[in-house]
Formats: structure tokens, C-alpha cells, sequence
């Protein structure tokens, strides 16, 4: 290999030269590389015909050395880079033990970002991949006009992820609305199916979407997520309330007036955000729940009704994990007392598509 590509120039503004997504060949395969070498953050790369990362390092060699793997003493292989003009990289991969050498021939895909930006982010570096991954949909569920199709990814064996395939819904014959939500839904999937991708700490080993309710202009969903590399105890369980007719999320705590109990700031995962503490009086509403919070294992059982969605005859609640999980309905009837004028003019319209055959 000439000598002009086994070294450059010791800068840092060559190293920051290389800092970005690039796009290529590693002898005649087709590749897509994350170069970022800050500390605590991983390049990688991928094979487009396989779409799962591979975890490059920066060696202690001269600057354009990188080793594959995760592995100091056995890489799967070292990559020697150098500058081919303006955004544009060439050089070889060689086999750890036969030696053997492939040329690497790369050019610039994505811009370098700023210094406190990930560049490998799962969702744009697995982009070109996943898009180009058809989403084949289930059988349609459902009744009437209320129905919807699952959809997941039609991964090949080869090469699939590890872990369950995600998966998210379709809502069918609803109107401009369900269609605009729709692509939402949709772009989040894909979202989902690149964090799966993702074999590093953190990535997506397993998540799921499913509707738990559907009326013409209402749907309630259940999402779950959890990241690879740990326990049973990470996974996230959440349910969602989107209005059809507007393609929004809704918060149902917003139906409810000062009787039914007060907001405050908690500080959560994106920072400081509002959340409803029911009263006292809106919490014996909501009864005792179907008292699951009877397991013996439950050992401390929350005593605060959260986590409203729109089920049949009313609002559900929850309170508690686990063993201590407990679920009930508030009716329609009931929630009267606690209603804003917001609250009152949804729930009326609730009450009267839902008495519709």
C-alpha cells in the first residue's frame, strides 16, 4: 500500500476532517460509516446488504488507523484512511491474520455536526437501510368501521436484528385524519426499526405498538419499548390517546377541572414537565380498581391513579408496577363533577358516538 495512505498528518483538523457519515465500498460491498472519535462516543459501520453495525475504534497507530470490533488484542480487522480531496476518504481493510487487503473507497454523505452531536444517532445513520425495508400488514382487525392493521417489517433471515421484529398499527377508512396519523405512526416504526439496528448499549431490543381502543374519531395505544443491554426491569410501558380528526396527541388530565386535582412540575426524562395529581375526591371516583395491588409480593403499593386512556364506557386508570399494578374505569357518569368545559363538550361527544351501532 503506498506510504502516502498508511499516515496523515498528527492534526486535530484532520481528524476533524474525518468526522461525519460517509458512504462507499469496502472492496466491492457496498458501506455506510459513522467516523466520530470523541471520547465516550463510537464510530461504526455497516453493510448495506446487511444493515447491522459493526463498532470501529481509533487504534494507537498513526491517525487514520481504526480497529473493528469490540476487541483490543483480536479485531476483526484494521482500516488504514486518508484524505482523497474534499470530502473524500480512501485506504484498505486488512484481515487480522491472512493480511489480506481490500480497498476502502468513501465520500461524504452527511455534514460534520456540531461538537456535541452524536453523528452515529441510530435513526439517520440506519436511514437508508430501513427505508428501503417494506412494511407488510397484518390481517385487518377490528369491527365496522373501526378497524386497523398491524404492520412490521418484512425483515430476511439473514441479517435480521436480534430480538422481535417491531411493529406499529394501521388505521383503515377513517379520513384525512387517520391518514395524516398514519404517517406519523408510520415514521416512528421506522424509527424503531433503526434503533433495533442499533447493537450498542441503549439500542432497541425489542418494542411494540397495539391498539386497546377505537372509536371513529379516537385511538388509544399501548407502546412499549426496551433497550438492548438491559434487564426486564427497563422496558417502558406507556398508553397514548390520539384525536383522528386532528392527527394530536391527547392528554386527558387537560378534561379535568381544579376539583379533580392540581398540576405541578416533576422533573422527567426531556426535562421539567407538567403533571395532574388527582384529588382525593376524583381518587375515591375512580374506586379501588380491580385490586390486583392484593399480590402478596406487593410490597408498596402507589397510591396515585395515573396514566388515563380512553377505554369502553369511560376513562382507565392505573396506579403501581408489577405485582402492585392495579387498573380501573372511571365512567362517563362519574367523571361529570370533575370535568372542565373542555372535558364536558368531549365526553358529551364521546357518549354519543360510542351509543352508535
Amino acid at each position: 500500500m503506498p506510504a502516502a495512505l498508511l499516515a496523515v498528518a498528527g492534526s486535530c483538523s484532520a481528524q476533524e476532517a474525518w468526522r461525519g457519515v460517509w458512504e462507499g465500498t469496502l472492496g466491492q460491498q457496498a458501506v455506510r460509516v459513522c467516523l466520530d472519535g470523541k471520547e465516550g462516543i463510537e464510530s461504526r459501520y455497516y453493510y448495506l446488504k446487511y444493515g447491522l453495525d459493526i463498532p470501529l475504534r481509533k487504534s494507537e497507530a498513526p491517525v487514520g488507523n481504526w480497529l473493528e470490533g469490540d476487541d483490543d488484542k483480536h479485531p476483526g480487522g484494521s482500516w488504514q484512511l486518508a484524505n482523497d480531496g474534499n470530502d473524500a476518504l480512501r485506504g484498505a481493510w486488512q484481515h487480522p491474520r491472512s493480511g489480506k487487503q481490500l480497498p476502502v473507497v468513501l465520500k461524504r454523505t452527511a455534514a460534520t455536526a456540531g461538537e456535541d452531536s452524536n453523528l452515529c444517532e441510530a435513526t439517520q445513520f440506519f436511514k437508508p437501510v430501513v427505508d428501503a425495508i417494506k412494511l407488510v400488514p397484518g390481517p385487518v382487525q377490528g369491527s365496522g368501521r373501526h378497524k386497523y392493521q398491524a404492520l412490521s417489517p418484512g425483515f430476511q433471515k439473514r441479517g435480521a436484528p436480534n430480538g422481535s421484529e417491531p411493529s406499529g398499527i394501521m388505521v383503515l377508512g377513517l379520513g384525512a385524519g387517520s391518514e395524516a396519523l398514519n404517517k406519523i405512526l408510520r415514521q416512528r416504526l421506522r424509527e424503531r426499526m433503526a434503533r433495533g439496528r442499533d447493537t450498542r448499549l441503549g439500542g432497541l431490543a425489542d418494542s411494540g405498538e397495539e391498539v386497546t381502543w377505537l372509536s371513529e374519531r379516537w385511538l388509544t395505544l399501548r407502546e412499549m419499548e426496551w433497550p438492548r443491554g438491559y434487564g426486564i426491569s427497563s422496558i417502558s410501558v406507556w398508553y397514548e390517546t390520539w384525536d383522528l380528526s386532528t392527527a394530536t396527541k391527547v392528554d386527558l388530565m387537560r378534561w379535568f377541572n381544579a376539583r379533580g386535582g392540581t398540576w405541578h412540575e416533576e422533573n422527567g426524562n426531556d426535562g421539567m414537565e407538567q403533571v395532574f395529581k388527582p384529588s382525593r375526591a376524583l381518587a375515591k371516583a375512580i374506586g379501588p380498581g380491580d385490586d390486583n395491588g392484593g399480590d402478596p409480593e406487593c410490597k408498596a403499593q402507589e397510591k396515585s391513579w395515573g396514566r388515563p386512556r380512553l377505554a369502553e364506557g369511560g376513562i382507565e386508570f392505573e396506579q403501581g408496577n408489577g405485582p402492585c399494578q392495579n387498573f380501573a374505569t372511571l365512567s362517563y357518569k362519574a367523571m361529570q363533577p370533575f370535568l372542565n368545559e373542555e372535558g364536558r363538550r368531549q365526553v358529551a361527544a364521546l357518549q354519543r358516538e360510542t351509543a352508535r351501532p
